[in-house]
C-alpha cells in the first residue's frame, strides 16, 4: 500500500534526494556496452615495407688477396656476364675504410684506385670486355675495417 505524504516539505524532500541519485548514474545507453561505439573509426596505416635489398656484387675481392685467387673466378664471371648481355656495363668500385681526415682518405683511395681497382679493370679487359664497357668509383666505409674491390653489372 502506498502511504500519504502529509506534508510538502517531505515531498520536496524525498524529491530532491531522489533527483540528485539519479544525476549521479550513468544513463544506459550503447556506449554502456561498447565505449567505443559512436566514435569515428581510427584508420589502420600499415608500415611502410622494408627497403628493396642491396644488389649483391658480381664478385667481392678483399685487400690483399693474391691475383691467383680472385683472378680465375673473376674471368669466369666477365665471360658469364658477356655471355648474357654483350653490352654489359662492369662498375669496379674500390671501398676503403674511413680515415681519421678526409685527407687520409683521398691518399687511401688513390692507393687502392692504382693498385687493386686498376689490377680489377684490367683483368676483365683481358677476360674480354671492352675498355669501356668498365667504370671505376672509389668510396670510404666506416663500418669495414679494410679495403675492398667490388665488381658490379649494370
Amino acid at each position: 500500500m502506498l502511504h500519504r505524504i502529509r506534508s510538502v516539505s517531505t515531498l520536496m524532500a524525498v524529491s530532491a534526494l531522489c533527483v540528485t541519485g539519479l544525476a549521479g548514474c550513468n544513463l544506459v545507453d550503447q556506449r554502456t556496452f561498447d565505449p567505443r561505439a559512436s566514435r569515428p573509426p581510427v584508420p589502420h596505416y600499415p608500415p611502410a615495407p622494408p627497403a628493396p635489398r642491396p644488389v649483391p656484387p658480381l664478385v667481392d675481392i678483399r685487400a690483399g688477396t693474391p691475383d691467383n685467387a680472385w683472378r680465375p673466378a673473376l674471368e669466369g664471371a666477365v665471360r658469364r656476364a658477356l655471355a648474357r648481355k654483350p653490352n654489359v656495363l662492369f662498375v669496379v668500385r674500390v671501398v676503403v675504410p674511413a680515415g681519421p681526415t678526409p685527407e687520409q682518405e683521398a691518399l687511401a683511395m688513390r692507393h687502392a684506385v692504382t693498385t687493386d681497382g686498376q689490377a680489377v679493370a684490367a683483368a676483365i679487359v683481358a677476360a674480354g670486355a671492352r675498355p669501356e664497357q668498365v667504370e671505376m668509383a672509389a668510396m670510404s666505409d666506416s663500418s669495414m675495417t679494410t679495403g675492398a674491390v667490388r665488381v658490379y653489372v649494370r
